[in-house]
């Protein structure tokens, strides 16, 4: 038995390199090497996790379905065959082959998630989507010279024969889920209490330090006016894309003294203020009263989960915070006086906020079309999958947001295909006034030629 399956395991390797090879088929040989194929399935996907993992249930009923589809596809093509050519028994050699050289695809993709470890997010997701291309064509060359080593017959059969097998896999790659079967560990600490009077009584506090802080902008230079605002307080992602969407910006456009952050999570309750309406609207007052409202545009950054109906939440516990819609953040906005903005939603159906919020004075960003899911929305994740995409990476290699968000649409598109993930299609209206108030304020950040 266990000569027999290293037989195959060395002919499959043979096979998968176009080489000549012969196999030994039984039903036993196919079970275990189907086996050995889900061992290397989890140990590709558990080299994914960074630090500790659990087995996702969605994962393996993903892998599932796709090893279902794989022998459907493979008798189904046998079946077309045994009708043209009138040939029985030819499901067990051809599948036990395939199974065999499908190892030494596994081998080579365990070698590429090691070259992982190298590259940014934003060059592995290139990667990943050449690399699922470049799989599937290996696959059906292989299953071309399969289909020749093992059952032999006329050549117009066998290329009509895999270009089935290509439809099949192609279904596959475009239809089926691709999950890992492994997942980070939520390991989210049990929530504390909350002192919800002294928790009220310390916001006037909080937003006058954060509002006394704001200085006033340079005349006759566009400045960027940022606040930050993350309204679900039971998952950390959303604290930590907050700060350190406050950070990268303040590097970036100079926008430290002009920044404040809106947070609701318990380990930020005594440092800053409440991410709800009532704090937004006085902080973009205070705002207003500093920025020159001809000039200096406000950059607003919110992040949280979002519903269906439209609603962007905004929870903490006990405290009993009030989720908003669109219109509220409208009339919050316009109540402010301030002209010029820039108006970044990451959350799940967030391109509800888009039509709502638009102007010719306001650039508006989802990251999701207003019937439509963003994901990255876990506990221990540093980065929604939009934030990481528009604040981290594209924001870092251009001071467009309009470029950026092309940048990040295009990663994130790329990232949801490779994971099997349903399209977010983020979203984006440009005013045509801010556009060109953009341009100039653009062109503060390019290099001054030297005489």
């Amino acid at each position: 038995m266990f000569r027999q399956l290293a037989a195959n395991l060395l002919n499959g390797l043979r096979l998968a390199t176009l080489r000549p090879a012969t196999f030994i088929p039984s039903v036993g040989q196919l079970c275990g090497l189907l086996a050995l194929g889900w061992c290397a399935a989890m140990v590709a996907d558990w080299l994914l996790v960074e630090g500790a993992a659990n087995v996702s249930p969605w994962g393996v009923s993903a892998r599932a379905a796709r090893s279902y589809w794989w022998l459907a596809s493979v008798v189904g093509v046998l079946g077309i065959c045994s009708a043209l050519e009138r040939r029985t028994h030819t499901f067990l050699p051809l599948a036990v082959a395939l199974a065999a050289a499908d190892l030494a695809l596994w081998m080579a993709r365990l070698g590429l998630s090691t070259l992982r470890l190298w590259f940014d997010d934003s060059t592995n997701a290139q990667l990943d989507e050449y690399a699922k291309w470049f799989f599937f064509t290996w696959q059906v060359a292989v299953f071309l010279r399969a289909w020749v080593v093992v059952l032999g017959g006329r050549a117009r059969i066998a290329l009509a024969v895999s270009m089935l097998y290509a439809g099949a896999l192609f279904g596959a790659l475009t239809l089926l889920p691709d999950y890992p079967i492994f997942e980070a560990r939520n390991d989210a600490p049990s929530a504390q209490p909350i002192n919800v009077e002294n928790t009220y009584y310390r916001q006037a506090e909080l937003l006058e330090s954060a509002v006394s802080a704001i200085n006033r902008g340079i005349p006759g230079h566009i400045d960027l006016n940022v606040v930050t605002f993350g309204g679900y307080g039971e998952e950390d992602v959303f604290i930590r894309e907050v700060r350190q969407t406050s950070e990268i910006l303040s590097g970036r456009f100079d926008s430290a003294r002009r920044s404040v952050q809106l947070i609701n999570n318990r380990a930020s309750l005594t440092q800053q203020p409440l991410a709800n309406a009532p704090n937004l609207a006085y902080v973009l007052g205070h705002f207003a009263l500093r920025m020159d409202r001809e000039e200096d545009i406000l950059f607003l950054y919110m992040t949280s989960h979002g519903s269906e109906s439209g609603e962007f939440a905004i929870e903490l516990g006990e405290l009993g915070l009030n989720s908003f819609r669109p219109e509220a953040l409208r009339r919050i906005l316009d109540e402010s006086g301030i002209r010029w903005r820039v108006i970044v939603v990451s959350a799940c159906y967030s391109g509800k906020f888009v039509e709502a919020l638009a102007s010719p004075s306001t650039l508006v960003i989802s990251a999701a079309a207003q019937d439509k899911q963003s994901f990255g929305c876990a506990h221990e994740n540093q980065w929604t999958y939009f934030g990481e995409a528009y604040i981290k990476e594209a924001l870092g290699k251009t001071h467009s947001f309009k470029e950026a968000f092309e940048l990040a649409q295009r990663a994130i598109a790329i990232r949801e295909a490779r994971e099997g993930k349903e399209p977010s299609l983020p979203q984006i209206s440009v005013g045509s006034e801010i556009e060109i108030q953009l341009r100039h304020f653009e062109k503060q950040f390019e290099p001054v030629a030297e005489n």
